[in-house]
C-alpha cells in the first residue's frame, strides 16, 4: 500500500525558489503564512496582512509550484509547501537516522533498503530505543584462587559493527571507563535476527610511560569479543587476560653487552586478516638489565610484530622483531648492532617557490625523516617530525651510523590548502643543513553553476586523491597521499574556485575526486565531480575544467518518529546510494583486504519540530 504525506496546514512555512533561480531557499515566509503567504511561480507580489491595520510585506521568494499541475506530473511530481516534490533519482537507497545529542533514549539507526515513491514522500522513518550493553572489567583470577583484587580496571570500550549496507559507515560507541568505576554502560540498537553480531573491543588504560604502580595495560592484555544484543544486559565482570596465554619475553642490549632500560615492548597483531595491525599484547618496558615480557590476547590470526620503542628523551633506534607466532610463548634476545650511531641534528630549511618564481619560507609544513637497518626477521628503525617555524627550518634529531647512514629518506607535507606541493622518498645526506624547496601545485580551476547556468556562491569545492589514485600506490606513498590535508576553497559570487592538488606521486599521476556542497539556501544538491584526471605534463601549472554544472534537483521528504510514532525534532537524515557493483578494488594493484568502497552521501539534512525532513537529491 502506498502511503501518502498526511496535508500539511498553514503552519508550513518552508518555500524553495523555483528551480534554477540561484536564490536561498526553504525560507520561512513572513512567519507562518503558509499557502496563503505563498507566491506565484512565476513573478513575486507584495502581500498585505490584515492585523488591525494594514502591513506591507516585501517581496518574498518565488515558489516552485502552487498546485500539482504546475510539478512535472508525468514523472509522479506533487505539489505541496510551493514544492514539486518527488520523480527521485534511481537507486537503490539505504539510509541512517541518527537522533539528537539530547536524546539518550534513543539510537542511531540503518535502514539498509529506502524505498522513495515517484511522489517523494517517504513516510515515517522511525529511530529505536536503545539496550544497554553492561559490564564491569577486572583482571583475571585463576581458580582456585579466591580474594583477587576486583577493582575494575580502567579501559577504553569500542562496540561497532559493520554497516548492514555495501559502503554505509556502519556502528561505533566508545567509552572510557575509570579505574575503580562501578561498571560501563553502553547503549547500541538492538541486535536482530540476520544482523552481524557487535565486535566489542576492550584496550586496558595506560601504558604509553613507566610509572610508580603499573597500569591497567602493564597487567592484561586487549580483549576482543563478538556478541549478539538482544536485551539489557546484567552488569557482569569481564575478565582481561587469562589462562595459558602465550608470552613473549626476551632482553634488550646494546652493542656493549648494556641492558637497554625503559624501553617500550608491545606485540601488533589482528584479530582479523582483513584489519590493519594494532596492540594486541600487555605493555612491558625494560628493567635496567633489559628484561622484558609481554602476555598476548587471545584468538589471534597471523603472526605478531614485538616493537620495542626507546623513551622519549633518549635517541636511540626501535626494535622491530617480526614473524612470531601468536599461539605459543617464545623468548627473543636481541642486541643492537654497533653500527648504529650517535645521536646527530639534521636541521632542515624548506622554502617553496610561486608560479612567478618567488621563494619564500614555508611555516607549517610537516617534515619527516625515518632511516632502517633490517636484517632477516629483526630490524632498526630511527624517524622523527617536526612541523616548521615561522622561518621555516625544523632541526631532526637522528643517528650517525654507517649502517643507518644510506637508508634515511625525507617526506614533507605543506600545510592545508598550500599551492606547494609534497616531497616523498628523498634520499638524504648526514652531517650538514639540508635545505629543501617544494614546487608548485598543481590549480584544479572551474566554476559551479546550478542547472540553470548561474553562478552559484558559497559553496564548499574539496578535492581529495580518487580511491583509484591511492590504491594504484604502494604502502608507503599511499599512506603519505592519505595524510595530505584536503585541498578546500569556498566559491564566491562568481562561482569560481581554485584547489591546489599535487600532479604525481612517485610517478603515479593523480586522479581527484571534487566534492561539491552547496549551502542548504541554495536548494542545490550536493555532488561529486570523480576522477578528475591531472594530464602526464611535468610543465603543466593548472587544468581549466570550466563550468561544472550541478544535476538537476529533486526534493524529497519524510518524517523521523520515535518508536512511539511521536515526531523526533533535530534528528538527522543521511541518504546513500549503494553501490550494486564495487569493481574497484579487481582493478587496482594495492586495494585493502577489506576493500572499503563507501557508498556515496546523496543528501543530508535535520528534522523540524513536526519531525519533518527535507533533501535536496541530485538527479
Amino acid at each position: 500500500m502506498i502511503v501518502r504525506p498526511p496535508p500539511l496546514t498553514l503552519a508550513a512555512s518552508w518555500v524553495p525558489e523555483a528551480r534554477g533561480s540561484g536564490h536561498p531557499g526553504w525560507i520561512d515566509v513572513f512567519g507562518h503564512l503558509g499557502r496563503f503567504g505563498r507566491l506565484g511561480r512565476f513573478g513575486a507580489v507584495t502581500l498585505a496582512v490584515s492585523l488591525g491595520g494594514c502591513l506591507s510585506v516585501p517581496d518574498g521568494p518565488t515558489p516552485m509550484c502552487e498546485t500539482t499541475s504546475d510539478c512535472d506530473q508525468a514523472q509522479g511530481e506533487v505539489c505541496d509547501e510551493g514544492v514539486c516534490w518527488g520523480n527521485p533519482p534511481p537507486g537503490p537507497f539505504a539510509a541512517v537516522i541518527s537522533p539528537p545529542s539530547t536524546r539518550h533514549d534513543l539510537v542511531p539507526r540503518e535502514l539498509p533498503q529506502v524505498e522513495i515513491p515517484d511522489f517523494g514522500w517517504m513516510g515515517d522513518l522511525a529511530l529505536e530505543a536503545p539496550v544497554l550493553l553492561n559490564g564491569r572489567i577486572v583482571q583475571f583470577c585463576p581458580p582456585p584462587m579466591t580474594g583477587c583484587d576486583s577493582t575494575t580496571l580502567g579501559a577504553t570500550v569500542t562496540v561497532s559493527r559493520r554497516s548492514q549496507f555495501h559502503g554505509g559507515p556502519g556502528f561505533k560507541a566508545v567509552v572510557n571507563v575509570e579505574s575503580g568505576a562501578d561498571s560501563f554502560a553502553i547503549p547500541v540498537p538492538r541486535t536482530r535476527p540476520g544482523d552481524d553480531l557487535y565486535t566489542v573491543t576492550i584496550v586496558p588504560a595506560g601504558g604509553q610511560q613507566a610509572g610508580a604502580t603499573p597500569s591497567p595495560a602493564e597487567l592484561v592484555p586487549p580483549l576482543r569479543m563478538q556478541v549478539s544484543i538482544t536485551a539489557n544486559t546484567t552488569a557482569s565482570a569481564i575478565e582481561l587476560g587469562g589462562p595459558d596465554l602465550p608470552v613473549i619475553s626476551g632482553t634488550l642490549t646494546g652493542g656493549l653487552g648494556q641492558g637497554l632500560s625503559g624501553y617500550r615492548v608491545v606485540a601488533l597483531g589482528r584479530w582479523d586478516s582483513t584489519a590493519a595491525a594494532t596492540e594486541v599484547s600487555s605493555v612491558d618496558f625494560t628493567d635496567a638489565k633489559g628484561n622484558y615480557a609481554v602476555t598476548l590476547s587471545d584468538a589471534l590470526v597471523g603472526m605478531v610484530e614485538l616493537v620495542a620503542r626507546p623513551p622519549s628523551n633518549k635517541v636511540e633506534a626501535t626494535l622491530h622483531i617480526a614473524n612470531i607466532d601468536a599461539t605459543m610463548s617464545s623468548q627473543h634476545n636481541v642486541s643492537e648492532p654497533n653500527t648504529l650511531g650517535a645521536p646527530i641534528k639534521l636541521v632542515v630549511p624548506v622554502t617553496g617557490v610561486d608560479r612567478s618564481g618567488t621563494v619564500s619560507p614555508v611555516r607549517g609544513a610537516l617534515v619527516s625523516v625515518t632511516g632502517m637497518l633490517a636484517g632477516s626477521n629483526t630490524s632498526f628503525t630511527i624517524s622523527d617530525e617536526q612541523l616548521t617555524g615561522d622561518n621555516g627550518t625544523v632541526s631532526l634529531n637522528l643517528l650517525d651510523g654507517i649502517g643507518l647512514g644510506g637508508s634515511y629518506r625525507l617526506a614533507i607535507i605543506p600545510p592545508a590548502s598550500s599551492p606547494l606541493g609534497v616531497l616523498f622518498d628523498q634520499k638524504i645526506t648526514l652531517g650538514q643543513i639540508l635545505p629543501m624547496r617544494l614546487a608548485p601545485r598543481v590549480a584544479l580551476r572551474g566554476k559551479i553553476v546550478d542547472n540553470a547556468g548561474k553562478p552559484l556562491t558559497n559553496v564548499a569545492v574539496t578535492a581529495r586523491p580518487s580511491l583509484r589514485f591511492l590504491w594504484t600506490l604502494e604502502a608507503a606513498p599511499q599512506a603519505l597521499v592519505s595524510a595530505i590535508p584536503a585541498a578546500t576553497a569556498v566559491t564566491p559570487e562568481t562561482g569560481e574556485f581554485v584547489v591546489w592538488v599535487d600532479p604525481n606521486v612517485t610517478q603515479v599521476w593523480g586522479h581527484y575526486d571534487l566534492l561539491i556542497e552547496p549551502p542548504s539556501t541554495a536548494l542545490a544538491p550536493t555532488y561529486t565531480k570523480t576522477e578528475v584526471e591531472i594530464p602526464h605534463d611535468d610543465m603543466l601549472d593548472a587544468v581549466t575544467l570550466g563550468d561544472i554544472t550541478l544535476p538537476d534537483a529533486a526534493y524529497v521528504h519524510g518524517r523521523i518518529t520515535g518508536p512511539d510514532g511521536d515526531p523526533v525534532d533535530s534528528a538527522e537524515l543521511k541518504l546513500y546510494l549503494v553501490s550494486t557493483a564495487p569493481s574497484l578494488c579487481s582493478e587496482v594493484a594495492h586495494a585493502p583486504p577489506s576493500c572499503p568502497v563507501p557508498s556515496p552521501l546523496q543528501g543530508r539534512n535535520t528534522s523540524d519540530a513536526k519531525g519533518t525532513v527535507r533533501l535536496v537529491l541530485p538527479r
